[in-house]
């Protein structure tokens, strides 16, 4: 049996952060992270429950470090945060996992 690699440099990472403040608004704390997301110059898409992002793997999680920080540095005590990752090989091109199907105009920039 042959053992491909996958492909991490285009790759998906949809993460959330759940920050816990001793007082004042979630919502701004979580403002801040989306703000390191935007500055970080990949695509992404800002959803209710989390932001998927789309790039190199290793520098996606360092922006999902920075979002993170962010939260801290916005005053959050402690931050829980939730990351996904959807990475494939070459040969997953004619299998369900791609995003190749489906494309709407809420995530036409991820094709």
């Amino acid at each position: 049996m042959s053992t491909q690699n996958p492909v991490l440099e285009d790759v998906f990472v949809a993460f959330q952060v759940i920050p816990r403040l001793k007082e004042g608004n979630n919502f701004e704390v979580v403002d801040k992270a989306i703000e390191v997301v935007k500055a970080a110059n990949v695509p992404y898409q800002v959803g209710a429950m989390e932001t998927t992002m789309k790039g190199e793997l290793n520098y996606l999680l360092e922006v999902v470090k920075k979002a993170q920080q962010a939260c801290y540095d916005a005053g959050a005590l402690e931050v829980i945060t939730n990351i996904k990752i959807h990475s494939k090989t070459e040969a997953a091109t004619d299998t369900f996992c791609t995003y190749d199907r489906g494309v709407t105009k809420a995530n036409h920039m991820f094709v």
